[in-house]
């Protein structure tokens, strides 16, 4: 099983309504995780990620919103306590969060392009992608393919439980045709990744064992409206 889910930010006074009218019936540890925010944006950012993995799991394992709690491994990859099959991840940037479950290990990012990054690419990348990537015609070009690989291996990394403790060279990509392959890697390479245009300003991978490509879904604050109810 895999599905995937995106929430597009809506603006300031929409999101702080919203908050307000829900704050008394969250979670007090989710409010104090929150209210540690400074700015609105990062809060809405975080909150959804956390409503939106609630409203799966109520639905999907009959759970109380307000009792889901959460684990967390030593690289701090989330994981639902007291269900070790159900996988999750969230991942934002910019103007969107994106989510994805599986009933088996699994990792999403998404990376708004905020232009030219490719010194980081020749100090992190493996040969192989350096070559690929500076082998296209034109910056523009270039610096898409960067962030392709840079969600790519974000993906990688959080599916496989380590995050940025693994080195970026450790691994590499490749695209053949309009799908990306890992070539190698001392880590498990029975994954699979899948593409999703979320908007033309941002990459975004999914990293998991399934081959199938679910659409990914769309969600909205009224989604939320009756979850604590």
């Amino acid at each position: 099983m895999l599905q995937v889910f995106s929430y597009r930010l809506v603006d300031k006074s929409e999101f702080d309504e919203f908050y307000q009218s829900l704050k008394s019936k969250l979670p007090s540890t989710l409010v104090s995780k929150i209210e540690r925010f400074r700015f609105s944006a990062d809060k809405q950012r975080s909150l959804i990620g956390d409503l939106i993995v609630r409203k799966f799991y109520a639905k999907e394992l009959n759970l109380n919103p307000n009792k889901i709690e959460f684990e967390y491994n030593q690289h701090d990859k989330p994981t639902l306590k007291g269900f070790p099959k159900a996988h999750f991840n969230i991942s934002h940037s910019g103007d969107f969060v994106v989510v994805a479950f599986s009933d088996c290990s699994v990792g999403i990012d998404i990376e708004k392009n905020k232009g030219n990054r490719l010194k980081v690419a020749k100090r992190f990348f493996t040969r192989e992608e350096l070559d690929d990537l500076f082998a296209l015609e034109g910056e523009a070009k270039q610096v898409n393919y960067f962030y392709q690989l840079w969600t790519l291996k974000e993906s990688y990394m959080k599916a496989i439980g380590k995050g940025m403790s693994m080195s970026l060279s450790s691994f590499s990509f490749k695209k053949f045709y309009s799908d990306y392959r890992l070539r190698y890697s001392s880590e498990d390479m029975g994954y699979q990744f899948t593409s999703y245009l979320v908007d033309p300003e941002y990459a975004c991978h999914v990293c998991s064992k399934f081959i199938e490509k679910p659409k990914m879904q769309e969600i909205t604050l009224a989604n939320f409206q009756t979850l604590f109810s």
